[in-house]
């Protein structure tokens, strides 16, 4: 499976259809979860995922008939405010039912022990998203065109329910589409689509017989070739735009709680919603330049064409519970599993090999070159000095050899 990522550039009317449809998915998984949620609390069984859909489908038109009687009287502000400027019955049925599977698939990962009791969403996060059918999505060269936002019905005018791509034949045409999303982060929308692999740009490469050994820290990544690539926090551009956010932050928490004392919503306060999207605009970019880092040093690794790639198998979870508070902040600014899993989907995609040493492996306390173990090591230390054989060499460094070393004991 290969995903696509693409922005769209809808005009004002299709993206206030966009709009609409997602907030209408948020209403309905606060339904959802309600209902599914009453049941938990009574202790009784919760029911099938087709019975929460098919009760749904009755308390949908419910919520309509109470929407429009409460529009009466009411100006169109008041209705925006309210979430009563549109109905269930405006926007895709898909997108629902879609929304109703989802929450229910929340709490069944709870219930099998693989996630935490599910939250609700709300109509103020920063990333929002909705299904569409992929049997109903259609693409051409540098358009798409998605169920229910559209602005004109006449046949001949259908080229107006088309929304521009960013990009221009970036997706695959008259293929088998699979989960195909729209997405908001911020300020931008995005469509998301899976795509069969047969599909996917990337090939397979001829690879050569070396094997690299890769260590990741909070301050660097060393392969076994002494190649450093420094962290992300070591680029001005992001750290000054971290800095930028971190003050525009404080400004937007200012206007939350004045927006509170003047008992204003915050859909009303036009101060507040100003200063979010220029808060958004430097939340969208510091998350780029994160991407933009991270496919840097995973194309500078896989352009030597290595035979096999080791890697550390990190407790990025464990590491984040530490009371060191820079290790938290190191990890939260340099995202490891992000690294390491697009690294294992990439090095897959082009045939390359990739090894997970054991967890508990000490890549960083053995000597690379007499195999001593220094079992005193610490974190602050990042000279390696082996007292049996004298080695001065770089902590890091020589954990990379090591994980290089580490394939040909397994093998």
């Amino acid at each position: 499976m290969y995903c696509y990522k693409v922005m769209i550039h809808p005009n004002n009317k299709q993206t206030t259809k966009i709009r609409r449809t997602l907030n209408k998915c948020i209403e309905c998984n606060s339904i959802v979860y309600d209902y599914i949620d009453s049941f938990i609390k009574n202790k009784e069984k919760i029911p099938s995922c087709g019975d929460v859909r098919k009760w749904f489908t009755i308390q949908k038109k419910i919520y309509d008939d109470i929407a429009i009687s409460k529009r009466l009287g009411m100006t169109k502000k008041e209705m925006i405010t309210n979430h009563l400027d549109i109905l269930f019955y405006d926007v895709s049925n898909d997108a629902l039912k879609q929304e109703i599977k989802d929450t229910y698939n929340a709490f069944i990962r709870y219930f099998n022990k693989l996630s935490k009791y599910p939250v609700k969403k709300k109509f103020d996060n920063y990333k929002k998203s909705f299904y569409v059918d992929p049997y109903k999505i259609k693409f051409s060269d540098k358009k798409v065109r998605l169920e229910k936002i559209a602005n004109n019905l006449k046949y001949n005018r259908q080229v107006l329910n088309y929304i521009n791509l960013a990009e221009k034949d970036r997706i695959p045409q008259n293929v088998k589409y699979y989960n195909p999303r729209v997405v908001l982060e911020g300020n931008r929308f995005y469509i998301v689509v899976g795509v069969d692999d047969e599909h996917s740009p990337k090939k397979k490469i001829t690879t050569t017989d070396n094997i690299i050994g890769v260590d990741i820290n909070i301050k660097s990544v060393v392969t076994s070739d002494n190649d450093v690539y420094k962290s992300i926090t070591a680029n001005k551009k992001y750290m000054k735009a971290l800095k930028t956010e971190k003050k525009l932050q404080k400004k937007l928490s200012r206007k939350y709680i004045k927006s509170k004392e003047l008992k204003k919503s915050l859909r009303e306060s036009k101060n507040y919603q100003k200063q979010r999207k220029i808060k958004n605009k430097y939340t969208r970019r510091i998350n780029n330049l994160k991407e933009a880092h991270i496919d840097y040093v995973i194309s500078s690794i896989i352009n030597k064409r290595p035979k096999i790639i080791c890697v550390e198998d990190l407790d990025v979870k464990q590491m984040q519970k530490s009371d060191n508070k820079y290790l938290r902040k190191g990890i939260h600014q340099n995202p490891f599993a992000k690294l390491l899993n697009k690294l294992i989907d990439r090095c897959q995609k082009v045939g390359i090999n990739i090894i997970k040493a054991d967890r508990y492996y000490s890549s960083s306390k053995i000597c690379s070159e007499c195999g001593y173990k220094k079992i005193d090591l610490k974190l602050s230390d990042r000279t390696y000095i082996c007292p049996n054989c004298g080695l001065i060499i770089n902590r890091d460094y020589n954990a990379a050899i090591n994980l290089k070393k580490y394939v040909t004991i397994i093998n």
